[in-house]
């Protein structure tokens, strides 16, 4: 009920501009925060989206669960922008359950990418656009994609695996386990040149087909604030722009170049 009230709210200040999202979370000390059990997690991330989805689109609410407590004739407001709920990601790192759920609603399923090698990316990619296909949405290729990735960058690879070498030695995830060779080997972790970062991450479509969301994690491994803050400047000079780019020119027609865009943000790009 909060996130259908805050997201519509933020909806209404950004113009539209707003994708949510979500996440059903793998650390087990946050679920007793709110009374839950994480291994409750996914019945628990499949029922409260389905009251989210609900709220945003009936203006009266009555609904019943296993999880909260049920409500009678309730409505959230403020309601959506023009009617037209926030685009939803369904965020998973392993779990079928999530891409099944993006698949049925239509709505987009991001792949974390992180910790896994490309097989297992390439089995839950492949399971949702069969199955938002299936749910009559469109086809396999059509399904809206996200990917998430690691880099660290320098102006060549030498140096970036130099500095990055005993932050990721350290790293409260992956630390004193896999060589950082070994890790970059078997996950999208790219350490290396802008050149390299966007040779990798053009290899994705590889496995996972042409997509529309690339988020990369820069703040990690405890890096200090003026390399994160150097690492975006990298990437936004020298490799989104060519990513933008290819993926452009190598996507094929009646493919999606992004997700869903709010019917007020398409009528500001037209003005």
């Amino acid at each position: 009920m909060k996130i259908a009230e805050d997201y519509a709210t933020l909806q209404h200040l950004a113009d539209g501009r707003v994708d949510l999202m979500m996440g059903r979370g793998n650390t087990g000390p946050v679920y007793p925060w709110f009374g839950q059990d994480i291994r409750q997690g996914i019945p628990l991330a499949i029922e409260n989206y389905a009251l989210l989805h609900k709220l945003w689109r009936e203006d009266v609410v009555d609904w019943e669960g296993r999880f909260r407590s049920a409500l009678q004739g309730f409505t959230s407001t403020p309601r959506p922008l023009d009617g037209v709920p926030p685009f939803v990601w369904h965020g998973s790192i392993r779990s079928p359950e999530i891409a099944e759920q993006a698949a049925y609603y239509g709505d987009g399923f991001f792949a974390n990418h992180i910790f896994w090698p490309k097989q297992h990316t390439e089995k839950m990619v492949r399971l949702y656009r069969q199955r938002y296909a299936h749910y009559g949405h469109g086809t396999p290729e059509q399904a809206i994609v996200g990917l998430g990735g690691q880099v660290f960058l320098r102006k060549n690879s030498q140096d970036a695996v130099r500095e990055f070498r005993p932050y990721f030695d350290n790293a409260p995830v992956y630390g004193h386990g896999p060589s950082l060779e070994e890790f970059s080997r078997e996950t999208p972790l790219t350490v290396g040149s802008p050149q390299e970062v966007i040779e990798r991450t053009l290899s994705f479509r590889d496995y996972v087909g042409d997509y529309q969301r690339q988020l990369f994690l820069v703040d990690h491994a405890g890096l200090p604030l003026k390399t994160v803050l150097e690492q975006l400047d990298l990437l936004g000079e020298e490799v989104v722009p060519v990513l933008r780019k290819e993926f452009a020119n190598l996507r094929p027609a009646g493919v999606p170049d992004t997700a869903p865009l709010h019917p007020a943000v398409v009528k500001s790009q037209e003005v």
